[in-house]
């Protein structure tokens, strides 16, 4: 059975018989929006799986067995139109064995930690011209709605959750969240007239060196053509996830 979760006690109870990328990843959208908006929810599958879900893109995170046919529930609940797309471990979507249409994205996590290399400046408040500056950066590397970043980052930097990093006004990074000794690295991108400089080496390495001298481990999921980038770093890959897209 999957239902819906409408306390935030009993999403992070649930969330604590697990601890990796996936149920960390949950536990932030927990942390910035708790389970008093439209926008962002929460399920959980008995005995089994806890689902987030904002603004239709979802993430699945394992957390205890699922005996008999609980895989194809949950694959069932996670396609029935609900969400657009869903993040989770490829290794579950392959217990399910399904027609869906996915990519394959690699969980890399880095284990050789690198010099420091640079003086980097960090985002901790809601400084508009510096975010508005920052989301250009981010628009060259991704397909985002400006908007909607801008909303989402001045909200979770308000509550301490997140943290935006930036390099001479080239190249930018966020830290969306440290939670259990991981920290997670997303919007890793260059500004188009400043690639091929090292620009994103430099700050990717500074942020890694960092966190392992706080005691955390940066993970990040990329797609397999910046393997050799992430690895020159100090990363190696420790697993696979599954975007499905519905």
């Amino acid at each position: 059975m999957i239902q819906k979760i409408t306390d935030s006690t009993v999403l992070f109870q649930a969330l604590d018989k697990g601890r990796d990328i996936y149920t960390e990843k949950i536990r932030a959208f927990g942390r910035a929006y708790g389970c008093g908006y439209d926008f962002c929810n929460f399920y959980k599958q008995t005995g089994g799986t806890v689902i987030a879900d904002y603004y239709g893109s979802a993430v699945a995170a394992r957390t205890g067995v699922r005996p008999g046919d609980r895989v194809a529930e949950l694959m069932e609940f996670l396609m029935c139109g609900k969400f657009r797309k869903v993040l989770l471990p490829y290794q579950t979507l392959a217990a399910a064995n399904v027609d869906a249409n996915y990519k394959e994205i690699l969980l890399m996590s880095c284990e050789n930690t690198p010099e420091k290399t640079d003086d980097i400046d960090k985002l901790r408040g809601n400084t508009d011209t510096s975010l508005v500056d920052i989301s250009e950066i981010v628009s060259d590397g991704f397909d985002i709605d400006v908007n909607k970043w801008y909303t989402d980052m001045s909200h979770n930097l308000r509550h301490g959750i997140s943290q935006v990093y930036v390099l001479e006004n080239n190249a930018c990074a966020v830290k969306m969240f440290a939670s259990s000794g991981i920290a997670y690295l997303s919007y890793v991108s260059t500004r188009r007239e400043a690639r091929g400089r090292g620009f994103a080496t430099r700050l990717v390495s500074t942020i890694c060196a960092d966190e392992a001298a706080n005691g955390n481990t940066v993970q990040i999921f990329c797609d397999e053509s910046l393997r050799s980038f992430y690895a020159d770093i100090g990363f190696v890959s420790i697993g696979k996830a599954a975007e499905l897209t519905i």
